[in-house]
């Protein structure tokens, strides 16, 4: 396959061009969902310039990229396939656009359009000033561009709220949309200005499946693609997905966001590079606890709240179980963040 032909929502394929003139009008279609065309994109990267590159994914990288045209900012995934294509990219590319082009909540991002071409295809996301999670979290995340603050510890109410937002997030990708996620993880949590998380990263979103009596079923893939210590034991070791493989890598994203450490990191003893494998002997014993400060990120000092930390742990416990079938659904997951987030911050006593 030398070249991918491709366009979703009824219009023709665009060509690659190098002069403007030949290029045919932009179009978009009833929803909004806009063809861009490789002048526009060359224009508003400023022909890809460095300070325009916001990130690296696993099929291409990511830029900040003005339009005009539509008044807005956009984030412009490239999906590289090279001269001979590659169809794990295009599988990528068009997992994002099925499941996203019908896809309309606060916390999951909204893909503003698309341009096909012989050797790539762009997607192009809403922008977010404050970028991916990540960078946030961790003192030696990458540093990136085209961010409008600069990176901040992450208070305690913040957290709550991203942790809310992204189980909302999942709810609906699960019961509005019928997908599965597949690989939920902080970078692939975007943030606005206003820090509202935005899932993201839909390369490998699958359709939920379901038996005769309309009962959820474990899918089988043929490429896990998931990340690192967020995978769940069916999918790393049987190639087994679920909404309930969702709820797992929620889980290990609750340890991460009120830790502060990596879901997978080299530098942690054999027996700990997961941070699972390290903390869960410690979960069970969180609800005894009065206080959490063995686990709870040191960058939050003592501004949280005890008794939300032991119900977000504990609720990290159970999306964390080994077995499929006995974690928690996502909007029951849910119920228990939004419980944890109602407890507020202590004040402080004056010394």
């Amino acid at each position: 396959m030398s070249r991918f032909m491709c366009c979703f929502g009824g219009g023709s394929s665009s060509k690659v061009v190098q002069d403007p003139e030949e290029l045919p009008e932009p179009t978009s279609d009833e929803e909004g969902f806009v063809q861009f065309q490789w002048n526009e994109i060359v224009e508003g990267t400023e022909n890809f310039a460095i300070t325009h590159l916001i990130g690296r994914g696993r099929v291409g990288k990511v830029y900040r990229c003005n339009f005009p045209r539509i008044h807005k900012v956009g984030a412009a995934k490239f999906h590289d396939h090279g001269i001979h294509g590659d169809f794990a990219s295009l599988g990528e590319f068009v997992a994002e656009v099925l499941t996203l082009r019908e896809a309309d909540h606060p916390n999951v991002i909204k893909l503003l359009g698309e341009h096909c071409g012989h050797e790539n295809t762009i997607l192009v996301y809403q922008f977010m000033p404050n970028g991916s999670l990540d960078h946030h979290l961790f003192a030696n995340a990458r540093q990136v561009q085209g961010l409008t603050q600069p990176t901040r510890v992450l208070d305690w109410d913040t957290r709550m709220r991203i942790a809310v937002g992204v189980a909302e997030g999942l709810v609906y990708v699960h019961q509005g949309l019928s997908s599965i996620h597949r690989d939920v993880n902080a970078t692939n949590i975007v943030l606005d200005d206003n820090f509202v998380p935005k899932l993201t990263g839909f390369g490998t979103a699958a359709k939920i499946a379901y038996d005769e009596a309309g009962v959820e079923m474990q899918s089988r893939v043929n490429n896990i693609n998931g990340t690192e210590g967020y995978l769940a034991p069916e999918t790393e070791n049987f190639g087994l997905v679920s909404t309930k493989s969702d709820v797992y890598s929620y889980g290990v994203f609750l340890l991460e966001l009120f830790t502060g450490m990596k879901a997978y990191d080299r530098e942690r003893p054999d027996a700990g590079e997961k941070l699972t494998d390290w903390l869960m002997p410690l979960l069970s014993l969180i609800t005894r606890l009065e206080e959490s400060p063995v686990v709870v990120d040191v960058a939050l000092g003592i501004k949280y709240s005890a008794e939300g930390s032991n119900i977000i742990f504990e609720t990290a416990r159970k999306c964390l179980n080994a077995l499929p079938l006995e974690r928690p659904a996502m909007d029951s997951v849910e119920t228990s963040v939004r419980e944890a987030a109602a407890y507020l911050v202590p004040e402080e006593q004056p010394q």
